[in-house]
């Protein structure tokens, strides 16, 4: 039943937060799949960009999530992604890299631990 459960919430926060990411992404491109598993930490990704003819695959194998004091914090541990110059960017740019989450999304990204 638990499973259930969590499944159901990663398939509801991976909707919603599609949707969010899809008015971000506005005139670069559409989102088209994001999935969310908690229990393994991974997230999901597949983009379609502008100028692209095939969509581009991002996945984040493991992630980490902490609240200390009212401060929630995010870590990329892993990820790559269908083009290596992304894999690059990633390993380069994201991973392992600590991002402070502003306090109006904490209380959705809680839902990712």
């Amino acid at each position: 039943m638990q499973n259930f459960f969590r499944k159901s919430k990663d398939v509801t926060l991976g909707t919603a937060a599609r949707l969010a990411l899809n008015t971000r992404l506005r005139g670069i491109g559409r989102m088209t799949e994001l999935s969310i598993d908690t229990k393994q930490r991974r997230i999901f990704a597949r983009i379609d960009l502008v100028g692209e003819t095939e969509p581009i695959e991002i996945e984040i194998v493991r992630y980490t999530l902490e609240t200390k004091e009212n401060v929630t914090k995010l870590t990329i541990e892993e990820a790559k992604a269908s083009r290596p110059w992304i894999t690059a960017a990633l390993q380069e740019y994201v991973v392992g890299e600590t991002l402070t989450i502003p306090k109006k999304a904490a209380a959705i990204l809680k839902l990712l631990a």
